[in-house]
């Protein structure tokens, strides 16, 4: 298992800073957020240290992807949340204060006090298209693949 001794949540992680965990597995905790956004605000947390989202192996990345559903069932039930948000912040440009890649899971409620949508802007001439071509050139393949 990768760690990184400064690392706030490899601290969580192995015991070392308490948490209020509601679900664990092999590869990842789930846990209550500190300072959450509305009650119920759980991170899933891997086990194994990785920066940014980036960084994240496909199968760690799958592993915590498949806990998703059913912990957004039971964060809305417990809440009696309207809908909710799943985000991961990558990167410190994006609002992440733990490099420690997680994802939140954030009940809402209607009328609640968090602003959102973000601004949209749409793609002008053939940047979309260039865009894509940019994208799947990195991916390493076309665009079916």
């Amino acid at each position: 298992m990768s760690r990184d001794p400064n690392c706030l949540f490899c601290k969580i992680v192995h015991g070392e800073i308490p948490s209020a965990r509601v679900l664990e597995t092999d590869r990842a905790i789930v846990i209550l957020d500190v300072n959450p956004v509305a009650r119920g605000h759980v991170l899933v947390v891997p086990r194994d240290h990785h920066p940014q989202l980036r960084d994240l192996p496909d199968e760690l990345a799958a592993h915590a992807g498949s806990l998703l559903p059913r912990l957004t069932r039971a964060v809305v039930a417990a809440t009696g949340a309207d809908g909710s948000n799943l985000i991961v912040n990558s990167g410190r440009v994006a609002g992440q204060t733990i490099d420690h890649c997680h994802w939140h899971v954030i009940p809402r409620f209607e009328n609640d006090p968090v602003d959102w949508p973000w601004p949209h802007e749409a793609y002008a001439g053939d940047e979309m298209g260039r865009m894509a071509s940019q994208i799947t050139r990195e991916l390493g393949g076309d665009a079916d693949g």
